[in-house]
């Protein structure tokens, strides 16, 4: 079973009733999980379908906040626990999301995971907290949502930060495109060292066990749905990236999952987007790149 669960999870990550009174009853009171970082504070936001959006809250109330959008299978704990939030809360208001079947969030049961709802649901925790305007910081799959709410949510966006994340599935390492074409397609010795690790597995499968209103069997599906959603994602379109009128940033390390060239491209489409390859990092150690990214984005958005 642990090699089932392995295989499925590699593929699939690379790359998402009560009444109305009772709901949103709910949504108001205060979490009564324990947030990722000592001091914070968590709570459910309605989206506009009714479903519960879990967010944590953390760092001063005042000037604009910084809304931290995790990756596929991650949550608020294992991607920003670490480091990002400790750093970002000593200066200013944090916002951390966990979107549709991830955390504390439970799936929408019979419907798919979309780039499109999960930044309305991120917009929908924006308007819970009453905040107008905010700067982005998102992995991967966040790093696409942070882009699509410069896109769709322009007038919430101050900033973008998008980290490891391209604009069409066709810009991932060939390899991985047919990873996710091919279920029976083993990993080449190249390709491993870049991968998630069985202790991140692990460490995600617990936290799905522990946190998730869906319980461990959660996991199982949102690698399901994180599956289709990239072998059905259009991507985002040549002039949408050009129509972008956010100030972005973009960062990749040097042996992730998307093509220098993808990379490259995405970032001369949105005007005036500044990007950088980082050395000896992986889509995963990016998140261990803390230092360098916190002077790169006081380089560019002068935060």
């Amino acid at each position: 079973m642990e090699v089932a669960v392995k295989n499925l999870s590699r593929r699939s990550l690379l790359g998402a009733s009560a009444s109305a009174v009772v709901v949103a009853a709910a949504a108001a009171d205060t979490a009564s999980a324990e947030t990722a970082v000592r001091g914070g504070q968590s709570g459910y936001a309605l989206a506009d379908d009714g479903h519960r959006i879990y967010y944590e809250t953390y760092g001063r109330r005042s000037g604009a906040p910084i809304v931290l959008l995790h990756g596929g299978v991650m949550a608020i704990e294992s991607a920003w626990g670490p480091d990002f939030i400790r750093r970002f809360s000593r200066t200013r208001r944090v916002i951390a999301v966990e979107q549709q079947a991830h955390g504390h969030t439970g799936d929408r049961a019979g419907a798919p995971i979309t780039y499109e709802r999960m930044a309305d649901d991120t917009k929908a925790v924006l308007d819970h907290l009453g905040v107008e305007r905010a700067d982005f910081f998102g992995h991967s799959m966040g790093g696409a949502i942070s882009v699509l709410m410069a896109i769709r949510h322009p007038d919430r966006t101050r900033n973008v930060t998008a980290l490891s994340c391209g604009y069409r599935t066709d810009g991932m390492l060939p390899e991985l495109v047919e990873m996710n074409r091919n279920p029976q397609h083993q990993p080449s010795p190249e390709l491993i060292p870049l991968l998630p690790t069985q202790q991140d597995f692990e460490a995600w499968s617990a936290t799905y066990a522990r946190v998730s209103p869906d319980g461990a069997a959660g996991l199982q599906n949102v690698l399901a749905k994180l599956g289709a959603l990239i072998n059905s994602w259009p991507g985002y379109t040549e002039d949408q990236l050009r129509g972008i009128r956010t100030p972005v940033l973009l960062g990749m390390g040097d042996r992730d999952f998307i093509t220098a060239e993808h990379f490259a491209r995405m970032a001369s489409l949105i005007p005036e987007a500044q990007y950088a390859v980082l050395p000896g990092t992986t889509h995963m150690s990016i998140l261990q790149r803390g230092d360098w990214l916190e002077r790169m984005m006081a380089a560019r958005f002068a935060v």
